[in-house]
């Protein structure tokens, strides 16, 4: 048989695969890594904010601008793992993503922090999706969502051990040893992956004619199918990254706790995404992943009802912000694989453009919600509860009302 043009670029690109428990503890690396990003320095925002001389909501900012690159780097990614394969985009975007850290590290203020944080997600944040489309490359739909859940277990871990972990570090290295240590890590990522990392799209997919991208982009936005399950995990995402934004100063610096005490409480808060996806893996092959993200929709709106009345009775207790988020952590683990697992199935030939429009469109949502929070925040309407209720609600509309016509 005449070997395929790429058959001689992977193997001289890759010429040792790696063996199956190494490919998947670097596939959670990859996807985990732009999660931990965020939640390793949130202890340490305080002590960041006194240091560079700026305020709390400038370094909230850095969040929400993290998320505005998170965006554009799945918008980016997606086609350029289609047109050029997954292996060179997760170099390129590792690359990147190490010298942005290394720029956060040595930032003096807090506009060089800024920039440099967008660059950050914007070059590892592709891992995210490109994990998941070499998940669907190699994967039959039965192994995909028990790896899909796997996937979402540990960016669920991620939250809650990054903070502890990161209010450790941040004792002994002070906040600048956080990026130091997200440097390390993405350098021996990168070495790992350029020495063994293979490629997974197939030559039948990287030999197919490229599709007119606006056009393509355009018929997934017309999809009653693509949009039901985008703005449904874009809505979940957002039901619960105010409380990752306002949660360093709401906890700290309003009701007291220490850094140490904070990254306990976070932890403990989202440990029902945890508990969510590992529902979801037990679940889904007998259910399906729309009866799930039904049912998690009706938590998600019971959570976030629930806040809105505690917070309202009781504004200074601890216990009326970490139960209520624990019923709307336990729908989002639950719902978030199922959105991701329905969305790779129908587009096998441009599964990267397709999923990095899905994934733009929930850290386009999300970047908005950090924006609204950033910007109402010294009125009633910017609270905690406002918000999550506002994007609760919003969940309901976009999975109830783009339910398929008959």
């Amino acid at each position: 048989m005449k070997p395929t043009t790429e058959t001689p670029l992977l193997a001289s690109t890759a010429p040792q695969a790696l063996a199956p428990w190494l490919w998947t503890l670097l596939l959670l690396i990859v996807v985990c890594l732009p999660r931990i990003s965020i939640d390793l320095y949130l202890p340490a925002l305080p002590a960041m904010a006194d240091a560079l001389g700026a305020s709390d909501q400038q370094l909230q900012l850095t969040l929400s601008l993290y998320m505005l690159g998170y965006a554009f780097s799945m918008l980016l990614g997606g086609p350029l793992c289609d047109r050029f394969g997954r292996r060179p985009v997760l170099l390129w975007g590792m690359a990147l993503y190490l010298l942005a850290s290394l720029a956060c590290m040595l930032a003096t203020r807090v506009e060089v922090l800024m920039a440099a944080r967008l660059l950050q997600a914007l070059g590892g944040c592709c891992g995210t999706l490109v994990g998941r489309v070499m998940v669907r490359d190699r994967c039959t739909p039965a192994e995909q969502a028990r790896l899909l859940g796997l996937l979402s277990m540990g960016i669920a871990l991620s939250p809650m051990l990054a903070p502890v972990l990161g209010s450790l570090l941040g004792h002994w290295l002070g906040w600048r040893g956080l990026f130091l240590c997200l440097s390390l890590l993405a350098a021996a990522v990168w070495l790992l992956m350029l020495a063994k990392l293979a490629e997974t799209r197939s030559p039948e997919v990287a030999q197919m004619p490229r599709q007119n991208l606006p056009r393509l982009y355009l018929r997934l936005l017309r999809s009653r199918y693509f949009m039901r399950y985008s703005l449904a995990i874009g809505c979940l995402y957002c039901t619960y990254f105010p409380f990752i934004l306002q949660s360093p100063a709401l906890l700290q610096r309003q009701l007291g706790l220490s850094s140490s005490a904070y990254a306990l409480v976070f932890a403990a808060t989202v440990a029902g995404y945890l508990l969510g996806s590992r529902w979801f893996q037990r679940l889904a092959p007998r259910q399906g992943a729309d009866r799930l993200i039904a049912r998690a929709t009706l938590l998600n709106l019971a959570g976030a009802g629930l806040l809105l009345i505690a917070r309202g009775f009781w504004p200074d207790s601890l216990l009326a912000i970490v139960l209520p988020m624990l019923a709307i952590m336990l729908a989002v683990g639950l719902a978030i694989p199922a959105c991701q697992l329905a969305i790779l199935q129908p587009y096998a030939d441009v599964a990267g453009s397709a999923s990095g429009l899905f994934f733009f469109i929930q850290m386009g949502m999300t970047a908005l919600c950090g924006l609204l929070a950033d910007a109402l925040v010294d009125s009633a309407a910017g609270s905690l509860q406002a918000l999550t209720g506002l994007f609760s609600l919003a969940l309901g509309v976009a999975w109830y009302g783009l339910r398929p016509r008959p």
